[in-house]
């Protein structure tokens, strides 16, 4: 009876020792910042040095283990000190609050206008919680020890200065800032290129019609004007339109910021052919952009330009296209551009009176000498379009020829023919001249000695 008994008892004793082994402990990890309790997403958790998860969203993270052994968990997070901890085998939360680092925050001040370091301003940083005040050192500094992820917002008082407030996001470095400080008895005077943005230096600031100044290489004049009056400003440069504007200076101005625009020159553009001919609907770009068309004079008025560098490019079919770069600046001026004539293939065809193809004859174009014509009798060379050509063919044994001919734009296969005479054979004309006349002087002997017998006989008979 007993032994089914024991029996029993060990198979639920093997069954319990089962699924204790089997069932484990989860081990919930929450990550938290021990400043405010807001949970911390994206820490890295390590489980016995071992590189284990990263926090979800909600800061958590869940580990899975036997529960046999006791756990070493740490947490790192940028901007926080690292976290570490042994955790009890059967423990299931567990909150691992971080504690931001601690960085160095220094506050530089300097003169707005001479960018020297001032000293003895006093600078308050303040946070949730954090208030904190110092002077800065003969350096214009003041250095503070501040934690990680905070924004600070920073007040600054010196004597001379006008107040300065900023807020600085600390991040997880250290961080250094600089604020540059308006002296409380001077105004600064701002000027801008309206459509640039950037600062215009040598501009003359008038207030109340007398001159305060010209602005700096940072387009900032800075003058002492006295607050709660309304002035007059003046501003002028070179190559811009005159502002004048009113403007009431209040206890809390510090600056003002005027924009101005380039006042229009304007310039010519006159184009011609190479004989010097105006040339009428020529293109005119600037700057890549088609701004104009030359008239029957061969002008185009760009009235609008304002001072600048321009790049000029001068178009018209038929032409060698000109660019250069102008200078816009002053007063209008001329700029004349001289358009070359496109060239064209000419082919010169050179024959005998027989149309037989005349090979190695020398062509002339304009004086100029293009070659010699091929086993075809033809020669290719490039000729200007609208251009007078006289065409000289010239060749041994040949009397010399001259055509004229122009080819007109558009005409891509002009072609010209040449026809060349014989030359007479100065040897062979000699040889026959030299023998019609000793032909002519034996004639001319004859008739001598038929004269001189003639006249003997009669003598005879008239003896």
């Amino acid at each position: 009876m007993n032994a089914p008994r024991h029996h029993l008892l060990f198979m639920l004793l093997c069954l319990f020792l089962l699924c204790s082994t089997v069932q484990g402990t989860d081990l919930l990890i929450t990550v938290r910042d021990s400043t405010d309790n807001t949970t911390i997403p994206q820490a890295t958790i390590f489980v016995n040095g071992a590189n284990f998860a990263i926090t979800n969203n909600n800061g958590q993270a869940t580990l899975t283990h036997a529960g046999t052994d006791d756990q070493l968990i740490r947490v790192a997070m940028s901007g926080y000190d690292n976290w570490e901890q042994t955790v009890a085998k059967n423990v299931t939360s567990l909150y691992a609050n971080l504690t931001r680092k601690t960085l160095t925050l220094n506050v530089n001040l300097v003169d707005s206008d001479t960018l020297e370091p001032v000293s003895l301003a006093k600078v308050n940083i303040s946070a949730v919680n954090i208030t904190e005040g110092k002077f800065t050192d003969a350096a214009g500094t003041a250095t503070f020890s501040v934690k990680a992820n905070y924004y600070y917002t920073i007040d600054i008082a010196a004597a001379s200065y006008q107040p300065q407030s900023a807020m600085v996001n600390i991040g997880t470095e250290n961080k250094d800032v600089t604020y540059q400080l308006l002296s409380s008895q001077r105004f600064s005077v701002v000027v801008k290129d309206k459509d640039t943005q950037l600062p215009v230096s040598g501009a003359e600031i008038k207030i109340d019609g007398t001159s305060a100044g010209s602005t700096d290489s940072r387009g900032i004049l800075s003058t002492p004007v006295s607050r709660g009056k309304t002035y007059v400003f003046e501003i002028s440069s070179p190559g811009y339109g005159v502002v004048s504007e009113t403007k009431a200076i209040t206890d809390a101005d510090a600056i003002y910021t005027v924009e101005i625009s380039k006042a229009a020159i304007g310039a010519f553009v006159y184009v011609f052919d190479e004989r010097k001919a105006p040339l009428n609907g020529a293109d005119v770009y600037f700057n890549g952009s088609l701004t104009g068309t030359t008239n029957e004079y061969g002008r185009s008025n760009f009235p609008s330009l304002v001072s600048g560098v321009y790049l000029v490019e001068v178009r018209k079919s038929g032409f060698v296209p000109v660019s250069r770069t102008i200078v816009v600046s002053g007063q209008p001026e001329d700029h004349t551009f001289d358009l070359s004539f496109e060239d064209a293939a000419l082919s010169v065809f050179v024959q005998d009176r027989d149309q037989k193809n005349l090979p190695d004859a020398t062509v002339l174009v304009n004086g100029d000498k293009k070659g010699t014509t091929d086993a075809r009798g033809q020669l290719v060379t490039r000729v200007q379009f609208n251009t007078p050509l006289n065409i000289t063919v010239s060749k041994e044994g040949y009397t010399p020829a001259t055509v004229t001919q122009e080819v007109v734009q558009g005409n891509a296969t002009a072609s010209v023919n040449v026809i060349l005479d014989k030359s007479l054979d100065l040897g062979l004309v000699t040889i026959i001249g030299a023998g019609i006349i000793i032909i002519i002087l034996i004639f001319v002997v004859i008739q001598r000695i038929g004269s001189r017998k003639h006249r003997h006989v009669l003598r005879r008979d008239e003896i």
